[in-house]
Formats: C-alpha cells, sequence, structure tokens
C-alpha cells in the first residue's frame, strides 16, 4: 500500500513535465544509478548499476546524482544493537570516456552528509494520512542522529554530529562484449574503490574495494510491448576496513534486474530491484541481512537528444537492510 501510493505520486509528477520533453532513445536503457543507502553499506564498494552500452571513442558525458535516504529503524540480537535515525545525503559525478577498441573509462567522486535531517516529521503525517504505520518513528524524538552499533555494551560506531565531506572515489573500467543493431548490448566492468573518506566520520570504510561484474540489456525482448530489459551481476572482493573489521564479509555477491517500458517517445518508465548478500557476519537484519531494494521512476529526455533527468523512488523489499525511503534525482550529460 505504501509503495504503490509513493508510485502514483512519483508517476503523476512525471507525466506533468511533458511539455518540456522530445525524443527519447536508447539512454531509457541506461540503469538508475541508485544505491543502498544504509550507512553502513555505503562505505563499501558496490557499484551502482551500470550501461551495458558503452561510449565512443568520440564521446564522454557527466553524470550528477543526489541520493536521499531517511532512516529510522533498530535492531538487536546476540549482544548487538544496531540504531540508524537520521538522514543519509550523498551526491556523485561521475565522468566516463570511451577511449576505443570497445573500452570505456571512467571516475566516481561522492560527496557524503549524514544528517538529523528534517522530513521526519513530512513522512509521519503520510503515513497518518493514508493510515500506514510509523513503527518507532513517534517514539523516537523528531530530526535526530543517531547511526550507532553496540556489541557486548561497547559502543563500536557513534555518529551524532552533523558530518560531511568527500567520500571513497571509484574508478571505473569496461569493455564491450556485445553491441547490435538490433538494441543486444553487453559489457564486463571493473571498479577499483580508493580509501578517500574519512572513517571516523562514516564517509568511507578506510580501506581499497575491488568490484567486477557483467551487465546487458535487450531492447527486443518485448518489443511489442515497447518494453526491453536490462541487467547486472558481479563480486565484490573487500579490503580490511576501519570500521567492524571482526564482522566484515570479505566479498559479496551484487546483482541488478530491471525493465523499461517506453512510455512516450520522450519518456521511459523503469523499475529496477538491487540485491546484495550481506556485507557483515552479523544477526541483525541492519548488518548481517541479504539487501533487496526495489526502485521504480522514469527517464526523461531533454530536447537536445543529450541530456536526461531521471527521477525515482526506493523502498526496501526484504529486511531493514535498506532504508524504509530513498530518492533520487540525477542529471546526465553527453558530449560528442
Amino acid at each position: 500500500m505504501q509503495f504503490t501510493i509513493r508510485t502514483t505520486l512519483l508517476l503523476s509528477i512525471l507525466v506533468t513535465l511533458c511539455p518540456v520533453l522530445a525524443l527519447a532513445g536508447e539512454s531509457g536503457y541506461e540503469p538508475f544509478r541508485v544505491r543502498n543507502l544504509n550507512p553502513f553499506t555505503l562505505i563499501h564498494g558496490l557499484p551502482a548499476a551500470s550501461s551495458s552500452q558503452l561510449l565512443n571513442e568520440d564521446e564522454s558525458s557527466l553524470h550528477l546524482s543526489m541520493d536521499v535516504a531517511n532512516n529510522s529503524i533498530q535492531g538487536t540480537s546476540d549482544g548487538e544493537q544496531v540504531t540508524l535515525d537520521g538522514e543519509t545525503y550523498r551526491i556523485g559525478l561521475v565522468w566516463k570516456k570511451g577511449v576505443g577498441a570497445g573500452w570505456q573509462m571512467g571516475i566516481e567522486v561522492p560527496y557524503l552528509s549524514h544528517r538529523d535531517g528534517f522530513m521526519d516529521n513530512l513522512i509521519e503525517n503520510w503515513h497518518d494520512i493514508f493510515g500506514l504505520s510509523n513503527a518507532k518513528r513517534e517514539d523516537w524524538p523528531q530530526n535526530r542522529l543517531r547511526y550507532l552499533y553496540v556489541k557486548d555494551g561497547d559502543e563500536r560506531v557513534s555518529i551524532q554530529k552533523n558530518t560531511q565531506g568527500v567520500g571513497d572515489i571509484q574508478l571505473f573500467l569496461s569493455h564491450t562484449l556485445q553491441r547490435d543493431a538490433a538494441g543486444r548490448n553487453s559489457a564486463v566492468h571493473a571498479s577499483l574503490k580508493l580509501p578517500t573518506g574519512d572513517s571516523d566520520s562514516l564517509l568511507g570504510s578506510g580501506a581499497p574495494d575491488i568490484a567486477f561484474w557483467i551487465s546487458g540489456s535487450d531492447a527486443q525482448l518485448l518489443k511489442r510491448w515497447s518494453m526491453g530489459v536490462y541487467g547486472q551481476a558481479g563480486l565484490l572482493i573487500k579490503g580490511k576496513a576501519d570500521i567492524l573489521s571482526e564482522q566484515q564479509r570479505d566479498a559479496a555477491l551484487f546483482g541488478t534486474v530491471g525493465t523499461r517500458w517506453l512510455a512516450y517517445d520522450w519518456l521511459a518508465l523503469k523499475l529496477q530491484v538491487d540485491g546484495h548478500t550481506s556485507l557483515y557476519d552479523s544477526a541483525v537484519d541492519q548488518l548481517g541481512g541479504t539487501a533487496v531494494m526495489i526502485t521504480v521512476g522514469g527517464s526523461i529526455l531533454l530536447n537536445d537528444g543529450q541530456s536526461g533527468i531521471d527521477i525515482s523512488i526506493g523502498e526496501n523489499l526484504t529486511t531493514d537492510t535498506v532504508p524504509d525511503f530513498m530518492v533520487n534525482l540525477s542529471y546526465k550529460h553527453s558530449f560528442h
């Protein structure tokens, strides 16, 4: 019910934007660059979903995105306690460049902020209007920041003051496996996360991570209904982090499955499911659970055919490993 209401609201907003939009094309298959914004997950090098159609040698692109998550969850089990009460913001600037012979390189510089926020009252009122549960929200002070991890009475992580700064920078390298005129594409990717963020402020893990994955898209599979599919699957290998190193798992699997419906020439509506295996050995869902999140929204092509806007909202599908409310806004421009 809660997810359906938010989805309907978002699609209504998208439709009202039609007068300023024009041609949509293959860019409709660009996945949502969304992430699990659990602050204990965000510090690791899980890559966002990647396009399987790489840039040509004479092409480059800039992608600016903003993610917002409101957390209000707590878990306790076997001497562990995790409290996530606050808001996390992530701004990411991604540059990509085609380098010939089917290769593409890129870099992402993130800026993170953990704050007491402002959305608690808005979300509680929204829940009240539609008769939805506020769980522990009404029992906790509004707009408070408390990101805590306690193990056997020892406070291992404590973020209770607003903090912000550059996160862990990621480098990317991709290579085309298949690209044809029928709209079937596939590529392999690798990334290296550098420990540039301050781990004491929960802006980075304090260690490098590497990831390898394969992505693909097919514009013809559901052509009769103006639909297509995309996805990816990969492996993350983590360095020894400064944060919760005793609970850390050294590797994790991750993946994405998405479908795109070309509602209009200028608007591609998408539903995307992202997931990953647990990153920590923990009996508390917020750390040790397998994460599955769903994102719904649209990709809008602006009238020059080289720029686009994504608007989406996300929710957890399984455990409290994923925040229950996330918003993503992004803008992309391609240069030829």
